[in-house]
């Protein structure tokens, strides 16, 4: 299957389950990975008088939910982008009533925005790429950063027990349709590419079944 037929496949299933997506909630693990990364980096740049940040797949808004609850969410400046144009409607329902919240449905690699931003997080998105892609992501988050801006990636791994049973869910037909494209990265060669990628710092969190690269630029 082409890219760009695999691409619209996705959208499409992304589109078809957005009913299911918007009543689902993180686990402890995942909460607490976002925690140890996201938020920590959000604490950390919370003196500022604004903080610009973007986050690339923030299907109906999950995410942005927990950094809203923030006592100093006031400052911070959101944008949300995501292929799936029903998703991002979702998310518009949801946070109508944010003003410091902004839902696109926009392709990353096509994102085009002059502003540089202190923050730009991924979070289970790298599994639905192409790793030919990956370099191309780490790029342009870097060019779209601050002096100093995050870039956080946060996954499963591609050689964990999770990965093996989506992959024997997936060869046995038992999994759900939009489990179809999912490929976790590997974490080690998402570290190579950071640091090749001139990042000034890059580093990994793990908290059980998910990892987070946190790379300074």
């Amino acid at each position: 299957m082409n890219k760009q037929k695999r691409k619209y496949e996705i959208i499409g299933n992304f589109d078809k389950a957005t009913s299911i997506f918007a009543k689902w909630t993180p686990s402890k693990s995942f909460r607490e990975i976002f925690n140890k990364s996201v938020l920590e980096i959000l604490n950390s740049l919370k003196k500022k008088d604004r903080i610009n940040i973007l986050e690339v797949g923030c299907g109906h808004g999950t995410w942005f939910g927990f950094i809203n609850q923030l006592t100093f969410s006031k400052k911070i400046e959101y944008i949300g982008i995501d292929f799936s144009r029903k998703r991002v409607e979702t998310a518009k329902k949801f946070f109508k009533k944010n003003r410091n919240a902004r839902f696109l449905a926009a392709d990353y690699l096509n994102y085009d925005d002059v502003r540089k931003y202190d923050l730009i997080f991924f979070i289970e998105v790298f599994q639905y790429l192409h790793k030919n892609d990956f370099s191309k992501f780490l790029k342009k988050a870097k060019n779209m950063l601050r002096k100093n801006g995050y870039a956080v990636i946060i996954d499963k791994e591609k050689y964990s027990t999770h990965s093996f049973k989506i992959s024997l869910g997936k060869f046995l037909k038992k999994l759900p349709y939009y489990y179809k494209h999912v490929h976790y990265p590997s974490f080690s060669h998402l570290t190579r590419l950071g640091k090749t990628s001139s990042f000034n710092s890059v580093k990994k969190i793990k908290v059980n079944e998910f990892n987070a690269l946190v790379m300074k630029n």
